[in-house]
């Protein structure tokens, strides 16, 4: 194949009309389009017999409707050098001039709005030894997401997947015979359980960092401190992240720019997650040794709105209708209107109530420091039934097709029918704190032991995947076929297998 001909158009002479002969810049959303579609036609040129690698000159590159075209290039070349002149040439058109210095350092970076476009143009630029993606259509696939204005919902966007806690993906998930490994990022002990957007695991670490993470590959994409330990899971909708702190606070975090949108100061300590709804977030505060609240604050002023007392709210607040529900240290189930905070009913139960209730058909589910579940009406607060597990429960009930399956510090996973009766009771090795997700037929929940358990509901165990050492204190996420847990020594990927 030859080189464009003279009279043939190339991209330098679209770049000239675009730019109108370089008084002015392409939008940033053209410029990533440009390095999308010239990322895909390097990946059909290195998928070639034998690989090309072509000139990334825009006066060698042809240029008609489609866009452009890599027809020519010699075999000599390597895929990580292509990606670093693609980055250099993407940089040079939002105006910062490639040099020298970056095949040593990388790039500055590039003065776009939003941390994954940002991140994606430095990785196309790092030093080939530092090779940012693996591949040009990896490179493409990373622009592509770039240019999604608002990335799509998630099913698993805040803990227990939904605002009724239940642990049940929307749209379900695949029945699994077994789990594989997908991925580990070693980024340190993470307790709380991650959520995810429809391209990154986001997730904190004990130590107090707020990290995104690529859900294909597990790279670690941004970070934010901080600045104090982190248990509580966080919670995502509407463009914002929730989070609270071992410090006391609620940081909030525009999503799309990855930056702290505002910090509230509620109390102690907020190990509770966060719940939003449409401009709140709804959160369990601690406030000394026994005192608490749950608070409800606004997200675009970081105000406070209302406050419930309470007794000391470890417990995540769970959402059925227009009524919020939530436990406490005092040993009651509370329910509050979401709009005001005003008391709708309160529950008396067994002991401290550190689980966050589940919700399914009207029905609350939650267990106690004094070994005892129970369900509760949530129109009334009535209770539907009780159960005494004999143990004391900090793991969250998770729904299953006709009944429930709950953990305790014994070490056991128990499943109850939907009357009440008991259903199975399967041993770990350690204290089961993580709480349960479904997959299909199954559930995939952590015990202390390290090992990550998938069990079907009928509480016959399929697989016992040992993660870390330190134990799995994380709840899973589930997307399709991917399960992501955190561990004493980071972020999991575990792929469904048939």
């Amino acid at each position: 194949m030859s080189a464009p001909s003279m009279s043939a158009p190339t991209l330098a002479d679209h770049l000239r009309k675009a730019t109108r002969h370089g008084s002015t810049r392409l939008p940033v959303e053209q410029v990533l389009a440009l390095g999308r579609d010239l990322a895909r036609e390097l990946g059909r040129a290195h998928a070639e017999t034998p690989p090309r690698h072509p000139s990334l000159d825009p006066a060698a590159i042809a240029y008609g409707e489609a866009g452009p075209r890599l027809d020519t290039g010699p075999a000599e070349g390597s895929v990580p050098e292509d990606l670093f002149l693609l980055g250099a040439l993407l940089h040079g058109l939002l105006g910062q001039e490639p040099h020298v210095s970056w095949r040593l350092d990388g790039p500055p970076p590039a003065e776009v709005d939003g941390f994954r476009r940002r991140n994606v143009l430095a990785m196309l630029a790092s030093p080939s030894r530092l090779a940012g993606f693996a591949s040009a259509a990896e490179a493409a696939e990373a622009l592509e997401a770039a240019l999604a204005a608002e990335a799509a919902e998630s099913p698993w966007s805040l803990f227990r997947g939904g605002t009724a806690r239940a642990g049940v993906a929307a749209g379900g998930a695949p029945a699994p015979a077994s789990l594989g490994p997908g991925w580990l990022a070693r980024v340190g002990a993470v307790t709380a359980s991650p959520v995810l957007t429809a391209d990154m695991v986001v997730a904190v670490t004990a130590d107090g960092r707020l990290l995104f993470l690529d859900r294909a590959t597990g790279r670690r994409v941004h970070e934010i401190g901080l600045d104090a330990p982190v248990e509580s899971s966080p919670a995502i909708a509407g463009g914002v992240l929730a989070v609270g702190t071992d410090s006391g606070e609620l940081v909030l975090v525009d999503l799309a720019r990855g930056e702290v949108r505002h910090r509230a100061r509620l109390g102690s300590l907020v190990r509770s997650s966060p719940l939003i709804v449409e401009d709140r977030v709804v959160v369990g505060v601690v406030e000394g040794k026994a005192g608490g609240a749950l608070v409800a604050v606004d997200t675009q002023s970081g105000k406070v709105v209302w406050t419930r007392r309470a007794g000391a709210v470890f417990s995540s607040p769970a959402l059925w209708e227009e009524r919020v529900l939530v436990g406490s240290d005092d040993g009651t189930l509370y329910a509050v209107e979401a709009a005001t905070g005003a008391p709708a009913w309160s529950v008396p139960l067994g002991g401290k109530v550190r689980a966050t209730p589940a919700i399914a058909e009207g029905v609350a589910v939650v267990g106690d420091f004094g070994g005892r579940l129970t369900a509760v009406r949530v129109d009334d607060g009535a209770t539907a039934w009780t159960a005494a597990v004999g143990h004391a429960m900090y793991s969250s009930p998770c729904r299953l097709a006709r009944g429930w399956v709950v953990g305790c510090h014994e070490g056991h996973l128990h499943g109850w029918q939907d009357s009440g009766a008991p259903a199975f009771e399967v041993p770990t090795h350690g204290p089961v704190i993580s709480s349960a997700a479904t997959l299909g037929d199954a559930f995939a929940v952590g015990s202390t032991d390290g090992a990550l358990y998938l069990v079907a509901a009928s509480g016959d165990v399929r697989q016992r995947l040992v993660l870390a050492k330190g134990g799995v204190a994380s709840s899973p996420a589930v997307d399709a076929d991917v399960v992501y847990v955190g561990s004493a020594e980071g972020v999991h990927a575990l792929r469904a297998g048939r």
